[in-house]
Order: structure tokens, then sequence, then C-alpha cells
């Protein structure tokens, strides 16, 4: 063909201030550049009447609401829509993708695996493998993905052995840092950070997987044993948020007084470096009560978290497991040493960037099955005595500017766009103007003799997609049948029940449930078919996917 590819991106809005937000962004931008394919970003949480859209060169999708009570009646029916469910067959309609590419979670990415169009379309996938094993469902769907990256090494080793051959492993395309993120000499000056302190820093959203308890407990052991007067922890992080009370550990250790936080005011966007004042204080620059922790909603640019990690002398990452970690590249990028639990995405830090390990004890996560690792409290006092009191500041400093080379050397957004552009390169042209097949909607018997055959007999009128049939997917079908129940998950899709997002409600199941949902399933398919080749078919409200 002499058109060019078309690749269609997922990503949260390129103009956000979060992981997904900026690895799309940096990915994209290249990609646009090259001028070797046409590329459309999916805008998750972009609204068309945020004035930062104006940014993005390329074509996007926004999948926010418009504001009219339609289609925040739509939005809302369903949790998975906010990751751009009940928007995707639009924008594959409007823009006709070869391929599409998703760099997210299993549970905000799985709808692209129920597409009507998933036949039509190839799809390339980075999914955010953190922990080992990964649960039976998830690995299932990776394998139906024409293309798969990995955000590390280790998480590409974990997938190899439990996908093997069923997987089209591609390589690992890792997140790097920002041109802004480098060492700055006045960093302290400017955020009125005393230049004599010795600083541990953070960077981590206040989160369950954070493991806030375990640092700070840690913290307060060091100062307590070492005597120290001189040394502080900064935590860049979130409060209140879906994580830890943050509050009462400062107290519980007696380390209030020495634990630094990051807040940003809402009036004048002022950044003060702080002791903890809950949720708002005073801005030392409006003087107005309006300064708050950062969020991802109260962020600051790349600029001013580029100066934040420069008033640090060590960065740790006190984590039960990571898809990847990118405050430690940034961190690096900025030369500053590095110390993170010894597991899951961190282990390539450790290895790449020259880390120090984090002992650390596992369990099993009763939500995923998978095993999440808890850091050893005398690892990482052991780990903060061998960098201050082991080490003269000059061998601190030549430790910085080692990590800084090794992250030249391991890090890079053009070779993370290239895996992606090599990707694009091999995929098929998609044929979007082909005939629609359409498969009638009957009424099956229902009376058979076994579970075993009524749901053969199921699969054969409404499946719309060969790779379903033996899936996990309808593995959890009969289960339910079986017992009789099921939890349903947030998307709507039946999923067993350890799936991560289930509502945690048994449902009744029989086999007229599932002669209706999967009838519905297939009308969805039909309509969407439909309209393919005969867009005037479009009709807004028809089903919760057409919006």
């Amino acid at each position: 063909m002499s058109r060019k590819k078309r690749a269609l991106f997922l990503t949260e809005a390129s103009y956000l201030s979060t992981g997904y937000a900026t690895y799309g962004r940096e990915v994209l931008d290249r990609l646009y550049k090259s001028n070797k394919y046409e590329v459309a970003e999916f805008s998750v949480y972009g609204n068309t009447e945020d004035s930062r859209r104006k940014s993005i060169k390329w074509k996007n999708y926004c999948n926010m609401p418009d504001g009219s009570a339609e289609q925040q009646k739509l939005y809302n029916s369903n949790a998975t829509n906010q990751f751009g469910a009940w928007r995707f067959e639009r924008a594959c309609l409007d823009f006709e993708p070869d391929i599409v590419l998703c760099i997210r979670d299993f549970w905000m990415d799985s709808f692209v695996w129920h597409s009507p169009y998933r036949r039509i379309f190839e799809w390339a996938w980075m999914p955010t493998v953190d922990a080992s094993p990964q649960n039976a469902e998830w690995v299932d769907m990776f394998s139906d993905a024409d293309y798969l990256l990995t955000y590390s090494d280790w998480a590409g080793e974990v997938l190899k052995k439990q996908g093997g051959p069923s997987m089209n492993l591609c390589g690992t395309a890792s997140p790097s840092a920002s041109k802004e993120f480098k060492p700055i000499e006045n960093a302290r000056d400017e955020l009125g950070v005393p230049s004599d302190w010795k600083i541990i820093g953070t960077v981590m959203r206040n989160q369950r997987r954070k493991l806030f308890p375990a640092l700070l407990e840690a913290f307060g052991e060091y100062l307590h044993s070492s005597g120290d007067l001189n040394t502080y922890l900064y935590c860049h992080t979130s409060y209140p948020d879906a994580g830890w009370n943050i509050s009462e550990m400062l107290h519980r250790y007696n380390i209030s007084s020495r634990v630094l936080f990051s807040y940003r005011c809402h009036n004048c966007n002022k950044l003060d470096v702080s002791t903890f004042h809950d949720a708002r204080k005073v801005c030392s620059g409006c003087k107005q009560y309006a300064s708050a922790p950062v969020s991802v909603s109260n962020g600051v640019d790349d600029e001013t978290l580029a100066k934040v990690y420069n008033c640090f002398d060590l960065y740790i990452q006190c984590a039960n497991s990571e898809g990847f970690g990118l405050p430690q590249v940034e961190a690096a990028a900025c030369g500053i040493p590095i110390a993170c639990t010894y597991y899951s995405a961190m282990e390539d830090v450790v290895h790449k960037l020259g880390a120090y390990p984090l002992k650390y004890n596992t369990y099993q996560e009763l939500e995923t099955g998978c095993d999440r690792a808890v850091p050893l409290k005398d690892d990482i006092v052991n780990t903060f005595n061998t960098f201050f009191d082991k080490k003269n500041e000059e061998e601190r400093k030549e430790l910085g500017r080692s990590t800084r080379r090794l992250f030249e050397e391991n890090y890079s957004w053009d070779e993370t766009a290239k895996k992606w552009a090599d990707i694009i390169d091999d995929c098929n042209y998609a044929d979007w103007k082909q005939p629609p097949i359409l498969r009638p909607v009957v009424d099956i018997n229902t009376e058979q003799s076994s579970h075993s055959e009524f749901i053969n007999d199921l699969l054969s009128a409404y499946i719309y997609t060969a790779s379903h049939r033996n899936s996990h997917y309808i593995r959890n079908l009969h289960s339910a049948l079986c017992r009789g129940a099921t939890r349903m998950n947030f998307d709507g899709f039946f999923t067993s029940d350890f799936s991560p997002g289930n509502d945690g409600k048994h449902s009744p199941v029989d086999r007229q449930h599932l002669v209706n949902f999967m009838k519905k399933r297939l009308e969805n398919y039909n309509i969407w078919e439909t309209v393919r080749v005969d867009r005037s078919k479009l009709i807004d409200g028809k089903a919760k996917w057409l919006n």
C-alpha cells in the first residue's frame, strides 16, 4: 500500500503529569516526528474543553464525556469506561488503525480483547507486569496480543516462563527520563532547603503498594540508633489518598520534625518544602491557605520535579512491586544514587543503575495470587548507614556521577520509541472496508444433559472471535455455571473469583443467564459490524459502547 501505516496509542492524555501520560507523550512525539506513520492518541482522562489539549500535535480522541447528561450517564454506566471502553470502537471507526498500541494494566486494557474489531486491527501491548507469578487470566489475554513488549527485562523473563511460545515477546521498551532531569547545582537554594542537610528522598504516590510504613519505621530506627541530627527524609507524595495514614505514622515513630513534604499552592503554584501540615497549609508565597500536598491533580512540571530530585543525597524506592517505577530513572538522570527493593522491575534498576538492593520477604497477595515483597527494616537501616556513615561526601558525589553515566548507557527515549516503530513497520495493513461478518442471534436449547455440552452449544451460537473459544474467559463461564454463582468484575465481563476488581458479591448464574449475556455481546458485535460499512446506522445510545 502507498499510504502510511496508522497506529492508535491508548494512553492517558499526554499533557497530564502521570507515568502513562509521560510515556505516551515521549513515544508519540518521536513517532510523529519521524513522518513515517499516521499516529493518533486515545486520550484517557482527556477533555475536549481542556486548553492543554492544544499542546498535542497529533490527532487525538478525548475519553471524558462532553458534559451532557446523556453522555455522563453512559460514561458512569460501566467502571471500565474511565479507561476508554465506551469510546474505543468510535475512535477505531474514525481512525481505522492498522495497529493499536497499549501500555497499561490488564484491567485497563482488557476491553481491547473484547472489541468487535479485534479481528481487523493488530494489537501491541506492553502490560505492567509487576509481580510473579502472573495471574493465569492475565497470561491468557497477553497471549492473544500480536506483539508483546515489557517495561523491564525482569518482566520479560516472567512472561517467557509462564507464557512460553504462545507469546510473541519483542523485548523491553523501558521508559526513560525527560531532558529536564539532570544535575542542577543550586536546586536546594531555589527550594529553600539547607545545603548542609543530608536528605533521603522518595517520589511515590501514597497508595497501598508503596510501603511508606516500612520506610518511615526504618528511617526512625536509623535516626534513633545513629543519633544523627542532620539527616531528613523527603517524601514527594500525596495526602490524603488511597493509601497510608502518614500523619499517624509520623507520630508513632517520633519523626515528625525530620520528614519533609512537597506542598503546591492552588493559588500561585509555588512549591513549598515543609514538615507535615496535614492536607493544607498557608503558602509561603501568596500567604493564602491554599497549599496542598502534591498529587496527580496537583502536580508540578518536570523542571520543578528535577529540582526536587536534586535536593536528595539518596533516592529510595520502598515498594512491594513495580511495573517500572519511573522516579528511580528520573533520580538517576539527576545523578542521585538509588536504593530499592530487589524485586520485580526494581531488579533492573539494581543491575542497570548500580542501585543498593534491599533484601525482602515475600507474601502471596490474596486478590491476585502474585508474590509481593516487603523490604527488611534492618537492611534499609544498614543501607542508610553504609551510604552516609561509611562514605565521605566526595565518595557519595562520585557514586552520583556514576549513576548518571549508567543512566545514559541504559535508558533512552529514542531507543524506546524505536521498539514501537519496529513493531509498526512489521504489522500488516488493516482492511476496514472488508464485507461485514454478521452472526444470526438465535435462541439455543438450555436442556442439555451436561454443562460442558451446553457451553459448547453456547460458543457455537454466540462467539464472534475465534480466540475467545478456548480462553480463560470461557473457562470462567463454565466454572460460574457449575457453582451457580459468579462475582462480576467492574467491566461487566465474567472473571474468576480471584480477579482484581470484582465487586466481591456473588450473583446467581444459570444457563439462561449465560444465554442472555452472550446474546447481548453478539448483538453488540453485529451493531458495530453493521456501522463499520454503513456509518449512517451509527445511532447514539444503541448500546453502552456507543456514545
